[in-house]
């Protein structure tokens, strides 16, 4: 059981991420879609990622906090599968727009004149995204539920997946780390890798320059900083 100075902690903690995690995306989302000096070519992905994130603030830090303060479920029993689906959804659409973002990046430096996604191409990749996010967090519309638990005399509700055997459970969330965390860590640590080395290899035309080329190292060490930390 928390210490009343933890449970307040905890609510001004929570409380201060969502309003920063709910209000920094809406901003995201009006700035890139209503302001004419964001109009980049990956615009349509920074929009889709601040919504799935939008989705995870709203979904997942009100319905965590609770059961992380009262070790019970208190909404309605039908709520449970929405909220896990929502929060899988919501996962799952951040990792594959992460994705496509890392492979458009290194399809321009690799294909500068070629690569970049029309705005007919990004709409069937984002169709793409959400159409595979849905179908992943599906499932849990039909095996996640509120059940009765009781110990000794207490009483909680406990939402969580109920799979038929043990095995399935372990197929499904082996599944799903391969899809939303080994794969993609896989993609984006060799496409932002390769990025990264192209860049910085990279000189500039003409004749020696010292302020230009310092300028330019700079700037190589700030994308390859900006590149380590993706």
């Amino acid at each position: 059981i928390l210490s009343q100075s933890s449970q307040i902690g905890l609510i001004i903690l929570y409380t201060a991420t969502a309003l920063t995690a709910i209000i920094g995306n809406v901003l995201v989302v009006i700035v890139f879609a209503k302001g004419r000096r964001c109009r980049t070519d990956i615009r349509p992905f920074l929009i889709n990622l601040a919504v799935a994130d939008l989705i995870m603030a709203v979904f997942c830090l009100p319905f965590t906090f609770s059961s992380v303060m009262l070790k019970t479920w208190i909404f309605s029993r039908p709520m449970c599968p929405l909220v896990l689906c929502m929060q899988h959804l919501s996962v799952s659409a951040s990792v594959f727009t992460n994705m496509a973002i890392g492979t458009d990046r290194f399809l321009v430096v690799m294909f500068p004149l070629r690569s970049r996604l029309a705005a007919s191409r990004s709409k069937y990749v984002l169709f793409t995204i959400w159409v595979g996010a849905i179908a992943l967090s599906s499932v849990q519309l039909v095996v996640s539920r509120a059940e009765d638990i009781y110990v000794g005399k207490y009483h909680i509700v406990s939402c969580d997946e109920v799979w038929p055997s043990e095995n399935a459970r372990k197929t499904f969330t082996f599944f799903v780390l391969l899809i939303t965390y080994i794969i993609p860590l896989c993609i984006l640590s060799v496409t932002y890798s390769i990025v990264g080395v192209l860049l910085w290899r990279r000189t500039a035309p003409g004749n020696a320059d010292e302020a230009r080329d310092s300028n330019q190292l700079r700037a190589k060490r700030k994308v390859s900083f900006m590149t380590l930390c993706i």
